[in-house]
């Protein structure tokens, strides 16, 4: 990252070393042990990368394919690409939520997002959709929740206790949004953030909500930040390279 690599290919690095590619996901200023215990609880299923339904998937990223064209191919496939920032050693139900309580319409069908959904299927980069998603003045991670569950489902509670400004006026950030209002990719403006100290993950949260109302509590957080921390460091060093993300 240090050098400038973009994201992508840090996490196809990731992946090629057996490392979960979702662990630059995660708060580049806590610990991982912080973001990730307890995680591991009554998972009986198979690891992600083992899964026969992922196979495929994973063989394309074991050949050098970016992991954008994998969850394209997914996308094309009619699969969720967000399974592909889960963590690859832990099976896919242990790291999803329960649906029994989700009587929505599937992300992927909502008519709200619909003309979203067709870009990806004409086979525009995610960057690009999120990109649109800012335009029309909509949160761009609605895109990294899972297309098979509702909106509804997975965002109901976040706003509880937000008094902050939204994310895209807050003053720390605005200067990042008007590099996307005026045509920045979002992988660009996230090379503009890590360059100037700032978390890039900031930009996966949600738009329309404080940056404090969804970042988790630091108070018990005392090990090494991910961005620091020995395991990860070649990493961040590739992302300053300009490798994509």
């Amino acid at each position: 990252l240090k050098m400038g690599l973009p994201m992508g290919a840090v996490k196809n690095a990731l992946v090629r070393d057996g490392k979960d590619p979702s662990i630059m996901d995660l708060d580049h200023n806590k610990s991982v042990k912080s973001q990730t215990e307890g995680r591991d609880k009554e998972d009986d299923g198979p690891p992600l990368k083992e899964d026969p339904d992922y196979a495929k998937y994973f063989k394309m990223l074991a050949v050098g394919l970016p992991i954008g064209a994998v969850k394209q191919a997914m996308q094309r496939d009619g699969k969720d690409p967000s399974i592909m920032d889960l963590d690859h050693n832990k099976s896919v139900k242990s790291q999803m939520s329960n649906d029994a309580d989700d009587n929505g319409v599937p992300l992927k069908d909502d008519p709200e997002y619909s003309k979203y959904f067709k870009m990806l299927k004409m086979g525009l980069p995610m960057g690009a959709v999120k990109n649109a998603l800012v335009r029309d003045g909509k949160d761009p991670s609605i895109m990294d929740l899972d297309h098979n569950k509702s909106v509804k489902s997975q965002t109901e509670g976040r706003d509880k206790e937000d008094d902050g400004p939204p994310l895209k006026e807050d003053p720390d950030y605005a200067k990042y949004f008007k590099m996307l209002a005026v045509g920045l990719p979002i992988g660009a403006v996230k090379q503009a953030m890590q360059r100037d100290g700032k978390d890039p993950s900031i930009m996966d949260l949600d738009h329309n909500k404080s940056v404090k109302s969804q970042m988790s509590n630091d108070a018990d957080d005392n090990g090494v930040p991910l961005k620091d921390d020995p395991e990860y460091s070649k990493y961040f060093k590739m992302l300053k390279m300009g490798l994509p993300m």
